[in-house]
């Protein structure tokens, strides 16, 4: 798969399930993480698979320089940089990290850390095995929270569904994203 120039990241808070989005994905990449209360069900980006074609953003054909039809009645979608097609020279993340591993994929941190800032959680497809080991830098005890502690940005146990594994931010890790993402220059919304 050709990388893509831009990412969508759905905001779990706003959005509600109305499956907007689903209807007009060309790749199917979209899916519904569903609740036991129906008003708490979601749709999530499983971002291995878009294409970045923004269709679930917006109409391209009925919008223009000065107007915008976004297909999400919510404003629930984020287009973002995709932080692989073309990364900054230092990641955002780089001064938080303390550990020793070499040679981190620090494209697909920044992209799953986004995802963690802005919902707390994410699900991948239990067949990924790549992104998961992306997370387990994530779960290391190496990620500066002051000048004397370190802390794990997320949580060591995992929820595991019909396909799908759960990450779940700590509260330190939500409190160090926040820090990480503020007035984080790679974000955009057309």
């Amino acid at each position: 798969k050709k990388k893509t120039r831009h990412i969508n990241v759905i905001n779990k808070d706003n959005c509600t399930s109305c499956n907007s989005c689903a209807n007009v994905c060309p790749v199917d990449c979209m899916y519904e993480v569903v609740s036991p209360v129906p008003s708490e069900s979601y749709h999530q980006i499983d971002t291995s698979r878009c294409i970045g074609c923004q269709m679930c953003y917006r109409s391209p054909n009925d919008s223009s320089e000065f107007y915008q039809l976004t297909i999400c009645p919510w404003n629930a979608i984020d287009m973002l940089h995709n932080p692989n097609s073309k990364p900054d020279d230092v990641s955002v993340l780089t001064p938080y990290y303390r550990g020793a591993t070499p040679d981190m994929p620090w494209p697909k941190l920044e992209e799953y850390g986004y995802q963690l800032f802005l919902d707390g959680e994410v699900f991948l497809p239990a067949s990924e095995k790549a992104l998961h080991r992306v997370f387990q830098l994530f779960q290391e005890q190496s990620w500066m929270y002051s000048e004397e502690d370190n802390v794990q940005i997320v949580q060591t146990e995992v929820e595991e569904g019909a396909g799908f594994v759960r990450y779940r931010a700590t509260e330190e890790g939500r409190e160090l994203l926040d820090c990480m993402y503020r007035g984080w220059k790679r974000i955009f919304m057309d």
